[in-house]
């Protein structure tokens, strides 16, 4: 499908803090508004497309109306430092890198729960130190690579079921206090919880067969780690020594602990 494009240099009235895309247009050019300083409300009711860089720093953006979007691409809201929520529709597939790495006042980012993006991409909302409250939509099959990079005040998130990886350093250095993994996933990545010294206790589902190293270390709060299976690969360094993993007798699980100095509590089989 051809969309009709709306590209930086017909943009003439940038200056002003209210901008509203005419409905002929579906699609916006790469770097669009890119570094503009005027634009505090956008709306975008017929757009499909936004370009990469499209509103990348723009500092004074508060807020954006997505209502029909399908793709975001790279860094479209990139450092836009201003932003306080995001409403991506029913309509969202498609996300690039970085989409709104460094908004650093953004709280809330809310999926349409029945949306259509399965992937969330590396560094989608890295560095939201604010961020508090994110919906996730329930296809969702995989969370990238920092993802949630340094979200310190993210001490929630409910994952969605059909969630099979969690990426490398997805959550890294986050503000979370519990976990609860769908019973579906697959994957937990290199330090993919490093540093959420918060966190307190974690339960690790059957369906895991892998676990990359330093998934849960530098968890210095985290008192126990329950694992009743074994599973395929497991890296080094799992967590901290003062943790205690929770696992069956006998198990490869109780062997790994003890090759770490990491004590152990013995599970009763489920």
């Amino acid at each position: 499908m051809e969309y009709s494009v709306l590209e930086r240099k017909n943009v003439i009235r940038a200056a002003e803090e209210d901008m509203q895309i005419p409905v002929c247009y579906q699609m916006l050019g790469v770097s669009f508004l890119k570094n503009n300083i005027k634009v505090k409300n956008i709306k975008l009711p017929a757009v499909r497309v936004v370009g990469a860089e499209a509103f990348f720093n723009c500092t004074a953006l508060r807020h954006a109306e997505l209502p029909r979007v399908y793709v975001i691409r790279k860094s479209a809201f990139g450092n836009c430092s201003n932003l306080r929520e995001i409403l991506l529709p029913k309509t969202m597939r498609e996300l690039g890198k970085g989409v709104f790495d460094g908004c650093k006042r953004l709280e809330k980012a809310l999926f349409d729960p029945m949306g259509n993006c399965r992937v969330l991409p590396t560094m989608t909302f890295a560095n939201c130190r604010v961020l508090s409250n994110v919906i996730l939509p329930e296809v969702m099959w995989t969370i990238g690579d920092q993802a949630f990079y340094k979200c310190e005040s993210l001490e929630k998130i409910k994952f969605p079921e059909k969630l099979h990886r969690i990426e490398d350093q997805a959550f890294y250095q986050c503000g979370l206090k519990y976990l609860h993994f769908p019973e579906h996933l697959e994957m937990i990545g290199e330090s993919a919880f490093l540093k959420c010294k918060k966190l307190e206790y974690v339960f690790i589902p059957p369906s895991v067969q892998k676990i990359g190293k330093w998934a849960f270390h530098g968890c210095n709060n985290l008192k126990v780690l329950e694992i009743h299976h074994d599973p395929q690969e497991v890296g080094e360094w799992l967590t901290n020594k003062n943790c205690v993993i929770r696992c069956r007798r006998g198990s490869k699980m109780e062997s790994y602990a003890a090759r770490y100095g990491i004590q152990v509590e013995y599970a009763h089989s489920i």
